[in-house]
This record gives C-alpha cells, structure tokens and sequence, in this order.
C-alpha cells in the first residue's frame, strides 16, 4: 500500500482486510522513505493498493510528489497489477483508463478478492514454467511427453496444472497414459487419470488401448489399476484380440481370472477363429478354461 501518513487510519483499515483475506500486505508512506526504498518495495511487490495524491491535483511539496510519480510510473509501467484508490474516481478512472479505480473500502475488498483468484492462477502458471524449465524441458507439449517418459511426476503435474491435455501424444501417436503404462509407472498413471486421462484412448502405433498395453507390458498392478477404473475390457487389437486373450497368452493367470470377473467378453473370437477358453485350453491354464466354459 503506497500513500502519505495522512492516510494511516485507512491503511490500517485495509491492512485488517487483508489479513482476514489472507493477503500479506505491506504500508509504505512516501512521508519518510527515501526513492531507493521505494524502489526496493516496488520490486518486490505483486499488487500495489496506491493512493495518488498528485494525479487527484492535490499540491504537495515537491519531493513527495517525485515519488508519487516515481510509484506511478513504475506501477503504470506494469510491473505488477494496481489498484488506484481515491474518492475522486470518475476524474482517476478518466485519467488513467483502464487501471483499476476504486472509491471504497467494500470495492477494495472486491477488488483484492478478484485479483486474488488471478495471482493465485498466474503464481501456478509461473511456479510450473519455473520448475519445467529447471528441470530442462520445454514448456510444451513435447515437454510433457518427455516428462511421462522419464517418469518425473512433479513436471508432470505442474504441466497438467496449468492446462495441458492428458491426451497429448508423442511423434509416434502415443497418448500420455499408454507411455506411463508401457513404463509400469503406477504413480503417473495415476496422476493422469486424476485430471481425466482416457481410459480408452488408442495408440496408433500399435492400435492398442492402454489396458491391452499394460497386459502386453506385463504390468500386474498398472492392469489392475485400469480395470478397476472401468477401463474398456473387450478393446481389439489388429489380430483380434482382447486383452484377455492377451493375458492368456503371457500366461498371467490372475489377471487372466481379474479379467473374467470383471465382464470380459469371453466369446469373442480372434482372427485365427480362437476364443479365450480356446487359448486357456491351448496353454493349459485348466482351471481358467474351466471357470471360462462354466460361464458359457
């Protein structure tokens, strides 16, 4: 808050608001600092609340209104956001056109409540930038891909943050949660999921779903984890084959019977014209052919 002593009972005023709000607010009184204090305060700040005494056409002694005019052109310069109080409003608002005016205590709580919603966005998007960008990535969609293969799931989430798709896809056509799942990375997958990941999205490289790629990759938990998410359990691949099947042919027994518990289509034929209790048989897992036959 930048303004003279004359205006103290006001910024105690405000500074009380502010605390109730939340917001860390600073006084700074032109009355008794020198420019390279204001300066220094100015730096530092991300809102300003200013109280213009010279703009509103007030005479003042001359070193007061030089750092009136330094604070204005710094905070019109656009450093930080501003917020202009004075009771003359309509002739401020006039004066400085789009800057922020206001004329009461209820319109600076307005204001600050507002302009809180939009540092809080802004700080996300800029804490985010700052950690991809030390972390040596780019901020963009090849950025994310990259983080998803390297597992780094604090880039992940500050990419996902600030408004990047879940379905990003990386040169070859790959969605996001097919690489987390191809690398068994429970923790992105789960990650991806929470900001709603598509269960069901298919990677063109291989015209796979991600729960046929966890089968295929032999990720135990990752397949748990779709399939209890509500992952598309009769998805085929280019031969015809669902991910049951699949698992049958990798011998993954538990997963195979997971599967089967949870509604796999168990008649489905691949393009060989072979069924699931075709395969368990073929393998012989007979305790899964059994329980397949039993319920056809």
């Amino acid at each position: 808050m930048l303004g003279r002593e004359k205006h103290r009972n006001i910024f105690i005023t405000v500074g009380r608001i502010m605390q109730l709000e939340k917001v860390k607010s600073e006084k700074l009184y032109f009355d008794n600092c020198t420019e390279m204090q204001l300066v220094k305060s100015l730096r530092n700040a991300d809102l300003f609340l200013f109280f213009p005494d010279c703009l509103s056409g007030n005479k003042s002694e001359d070193g007061l209104c030089m750092l009136e005019t330094v604070a204005a052109g710094y905070v019109l310069a656009k450093k930080g956001r501003v917020l202009i109080f004075s009771q003359e409003k309509k002739m401020l608002s006039e004066i400085l056109g789009a800057e922020p005016v206001v004329g009461s205590i209820g319109e600076t709580i307005g204001y600050f409540r507002r302009e809180r919603k939009v540092f809080e966005s802004n700080k996300v998007f800029h804490n985010a930038r700052r950690l991809i960008s030390e972390s040596s990535l780019s901020f963009s969609s090849r950025g994310l891909v990259e983080a998803v293969e390297y597992g780094m799931y604090r880039e992940v989430q500050a990419f996902l943050k600030v408004g990047f798709s879940t379905e990003t896809e990386n040169d070859e056509g790959v969605p996001l949660l097919s690489l987390a799942v191809r690398n068994g990375d429970l923790e992105i997958c789960r990650l991806l999921m929470s900001y709603g990941a598509s269960l069901n999205l298919i990677a063109r490289d291989r015209c796979t779903s991600p729960i046929m790629d966890a089968v295929t990759a032999m990720k135990t938990e990752v397949a748990e984890l779709l399939i209890d998410a509500g992952a598309d359990l009769n998805f085929k691949n280019r031969n015809g084959q669902t991910s049951l099947v699949v698992a049958i042919g990798a011998r993954m027994e538990k997963l195979a019977d997971l599967l089967v518990d949870k509604g796999a289509d168990i008649t489905v034929k691949d393009s060989l014209g072979m069924t699931a209790a075709d395969y368990a048989k073929l393998f012989s897992l007979k305790e899964l052919q059994q329980k397949i036959e039993a319920k056809l």
